[in-house]
């Protein structure tokens, strides 16, 4: 039987004995470990987009409309009452894949092909979570889902950013109000590249409900030499440079490890980010400074069974498993906090994109 801490790299390079022959009971604490460690990264992924809860809705919107008139003093006015907004759903759901780890199994394999199998569906799990996160982001399209996890199954309204669809909308800072009939944050530009024009625009859609705490622009990695090209664009200076004392410096410099996944620089009231998860053609402005995150990612709420797990048979043999499988979805909490822009040559409307997968 080995003894010390192994880790998953240790598990991987072990190709010459079975599972059995070096001790289940090892693997499972390293695999356990490596889990923890892996959906500790996932929750920390997305915590600038999305706040991590396990309600299942919530009340969001709700404004005041109308003026108060002079009067004299024997005139009541007529008694205003505050709406009450609308339900938010978050959604909810289950998201398998088959791992096989049985007896036999156990025999045979090695635990390098076990560490290998779970470090693939590690990554699995993490292109489901980006999957999900843009479905929620770039949909524009309100939808039902019957929340089927919980007791009691209701029907939850799941909505997009505001799109129009006459959902109370908060007050502006200064006391706006908006038609919540007509007022969108799903803009769309007939033009192969973003102009300065339509992300100004897009950026002021978030401002004017309030969100400037830290605006950022995003952007896919195809846009980034249109976005540079942009007046008013300042871009971050290379970490390489000797800047002289009369060059204007950005108070951040240019990562240069991610070419995918980095800020570039400043337009506007925005900073500026090339983000993987952007699909081309699409830019996305939100406040990640404010505490009303644009998304909510709801859990499970029973905390056994939060994030990616290996569904065990029996709790007494913890690695003898069918399945790995998570609970989790994304839905939008603060409908305001966030606008995208879908750009494309002869765009006559915003069009969501597509995304792989179920």
């Amino acid at each position: 039987m080995p003894t010390g801490t192994h880790t998953v790299a240790d598990l991987v390079s072990l190709t010459t004995q079975t599972a059995v022959d070096f001790g289940l009971d090892a693997i499972q604490r390293t695999l356990t470990d490596d889990l923890a460690a892996h959906n500790a990264v996932v929750d920390a992924m997305v915590t600038d987009l999305a706040a991590v809860t396990t309600e299942r809705e919530r009340i969001y919107g709700g404004s005041a409309d109308g003026e108060m008139l002079p009067s004299d003093e024997y005139d009541r006015g007529v008694t205003f009452k505050a709406g009450a907004g609308s339900n938010v759903g978050f959604p909810l759901q289950k998201f398998v894949k088959n791992i096989g780890w049985t007896q036999d199994y156990m025999l045979q394999a090695t635990p390098a092909q076990m560490a290998n199998s779970m470090l693939a569906i590690q990554a699995m799990h993490t292109r489901a979570i980006r999957r999900e996160l843009q479905r929620a982001i770039f949909g524009a399209t309100n939808y039902t889902l019957i929340d089927q996890f919980l007791a009691p199954n209701i029907n939850l309204a799941v909505k997009r950013l505001v799109n129009a669809d006459s959902a109370a909308i908060p007050n502006g800072p200064n006391g706006e109000v908006f038609t919540a009939s007509s007022h969108t944050h799903y803009d769309f530009l007939d033009g192969a590249a973003p102009t300065a024009v339509a992300l100004t625009a897009l950026i002021d859609d978030v401002i004017e409900h309030g969100h400037g705490a830290q605006l950022r622009l995003n952007i896919n990695r195809a846009a980034e030499t249109a976005v540079r090209a942009l007046v008013g664009f300042v871009p971050y200076t290379d970490p390489r440079l000797n800047l002289g004392t009369q060059a204007n410096q950005p108070g951040a410099r240019l990562d240069i490890t991610r070419i995918d996944n980095r800020a570039i620089g400043i337009f506007g009231a925005a900073e500026v980010w090339v983000r993987s998860w952007v699909p081309n053609n699409y830019a996305f402005v939100y406040d990640a400074g404010s505490d009303m995150k644009p998304l909510v990612y709801r859990q499970h709420p029973v905390a056994a069974i939060r994030g990616l797990r290996i569904v065990a048979t029996l709790n007494d043999y913890p690695l003898y498993a069918e399945v790995m499988d998570s609970y989790f979805g994304f839905g939008v909490w603060t409908r305001t906090n966030g606008a995208v822009l879908y750009y494309a040559a002869a765009a006559s409307a915003y069009v969501a994109p597509t995304f792989s997968g179920a």
